[in-house]
């Protein structure tokens, strides 16, 4: 299962682990204690019954801690990161928080599949955004 994020202009392909290093890419632009709470994340992935409920009641409540912590300056920014893998929008309202964060970083990482000649960049992940904004649009990916 892949994820397939577009825009009018621009489509990216990465599988889930791709998805998952740009949003915690992303994370870590924002701010060192929502990106490493993200990245706690997975350590509730394989838990079962009681222990995943104890554990996502408690993460779930540290993401309200943060909000709080950084007066909503960085909610459109968490409704990114928790935005299901599989069918995801984000308005123009959170394509514009989310290039205030990304708009100055780039990388030469793969966050696409590697073998593919179109590999996904962080900066074909910026153009999607930045097209959104500009048509006004939603950023959506499934």
């Amino acid at each position: 299962m892949g994820v397939t994020i577009e825009s009018p202009n621009y489509s990216i392909d990465l599988g889930p682990a791709g998805f998952n290093r740009l949003r915690q890419k992303v994370a870590d632009l924002t701010a060192t204690d929502i990106a490493e709470h993200y990245s706690k994340l997975t350590d509730g992935m394989f838990l079962v019954g009681d222990e995943r409920q104890k554990f996502m009641a408690c993460y779930n409540k540290k993401i309200a801690e943060l909000n709080a912590k950084y007066n909503e300056k960085y909610s459109n920014i968490l409704d990114f990161l928790y935005e299901s893998d599989c069918s995801g929008k984000m308005d123009t309202e959170h394509c514009k928080s989310i290039w205030e964060i990304i708009k100055d970083y780039n990388d030469d990482i793969c966050y696409g599949y590697a073998g593919r000649s179109d590999c996904a960049k962080f900066s074909d992940f910026k153009d999607i955004v930045k097209d959104c904004i500009d048509k006004c649009v939603e950023m959506e990916w499934w």
